[in-house]
């Protein structure tokens, strides 16, 4: 009984008119993808690896000349080719992969882990925008027998004269045994609709195929007692509260003897964790340095209520706070998700960070 092998494609819900209108046709991750160039498609591939945290230290990418056959190669130690690894094999064709177009592949495979350049990858994964065809799907999914024997039979035409430039390499000798001995259960494929799913996962998703962002999770709560983490900027607002009370210096026991300020740094450490929490899910979701960008509009939006007079501390911080909540933020991708407690939260993630003080007499530090 044959089996046929098809890649399966999920289909996505049509645009409405309004869709289209107002954003123009939308395509597809899956038909984006066709539209890279070779290199875009590597540079694809290596961040969809890089994100594989459980499966890979280190993920390292070659192509270009002379890259002996390895495009992405996942490291699952600090210990390189000498510990276990997985080779990613790009190839950005305008069709399916045919068994034709891995024979040279397989050669490079075959002659550089026989002579040592490096050791044979735990897994060899083939990865093609149009998937494989039907024919090698069902070699990669059956004995190794089959793979190998096409191999040979195909060597001079498609491997002798072209592993590399330098010489001939002839399938003879104890480079034919090996050859013939080669595990080829090694040699796989991942789909398109796999790949995707890796990447999804990764922060350059919606930079290359928008759509926005998913739903944020639920916030952190604070604990009940401060974290080391929130020492600086809690510091900063003790400080504040000691000026509005007239007073040299105030704990948190002197706190929760004045409702006002008790609940002030209640709803301070609350928006902190807010603020952190959204900073999780921008590392989750969009590149390095977004958040931070965040931080920067806010702070730029403060500014000028930070360097103004102030009878107090106190009086510093709310203000600067309330003009938080003011601030337009309309550019910034993670506008949409942005809840009005982040703004505070992030006001006290600035003075954390030793980039805004409350108090009169911190202003000159």
């Amino acid at each position: 009984m044959s089996i046929t092998l098809r890649e399966t494609n999920i289909p996505v819900a049509a645009p409405t008119y309004r869709d289209v209108i107002n954003n123009g046709y939308s395509i597809t991750p899956q038909q984006h993808i066709l539209l890279y160039s070779d290199k875009e498609w590597e540079v694809f591939t290596e961040e969809c690896t890089h994100s594989m945290k459980q499966e890979y230290r280190s993920v390292r990418r070659a192509g270009g000349a002379g890259d002996q056959g390895i495009d992405i190669a996942g490291f699952r130690t600090d210990n390189g080719f000498s510990g276990g690894w997985d080779n990613y094999q790009c190839k950005h064709y305008n069709k399916p992969l045919a068994v034709a177009d891995i024979y040279l592949e397989l050669g490079k495979l075959c002659y550089y882990t026989f002579i040592g350049e490096y050791t044979l990858p735990d897994n060899y994964y083939f990865v093609a925008p149009h998937g494989v065809s039907t024919s090698l799907s069902k070699h990669l999914r059956s004995a190794n027998d089959e793979l190998r024997q096409l191999l040979i039979k195909n060597w001079k035409q498609y491997c002798e004269n072209k592993i590399t430039s330098t010489k001939q390499i002839n399938l003879a000798d104890s480079f034919k045994v090996y050859v013939e001995s080669f595990d080829f259960s090694i040699v796989k494929d991942k789909s398109v609709i796999q790949m995707l799913d890796i990447h999804r996962k990764t922060p350059y998703y919606h930079h290359r195929f928008g759509g926005g962002l998913p739903s944020r999770p639920e916030n952190e709560k604070p604990p009940e007692v401060a974290a080391e983490v929130e020492a600086v900027y809690i510091q900063k607002l003790l400080n504040a509260y000691a000026e509005f009370l007239g007073k040299d210096s105030c704990n948190i026991i002197d706190i929760d003897e004045n409702n006002s300020l008790k609940k002030h740094l209640r709803d301070a450490r609350i928006h902190f964790y807010c603020a952190e929490s959204l900073y999780k899910f921008s590392r989750d979701y969009l590149e390095i340095g977004e958040f931070e960008r965040l931080q920067d509009e806010i702070f730029t939006g403060i500014e000028n209520i930070i360097l103004s007079e102030h009878i107090n501390g106190f009086e510093r911080v709310k203000n600067a706070v309330q003009e938080a909540y003011k601030i337009q933020i309309d550019s910034h991708p993670l506008k949409q998700r942005l809840e009005i407690k982040d703004r505070a939260g992030i006001c006290h993630q600035l003075a954390n960070n030793n980039k805004i003080s409350w108090a009169n007499c911190d202003q000159e530090n």
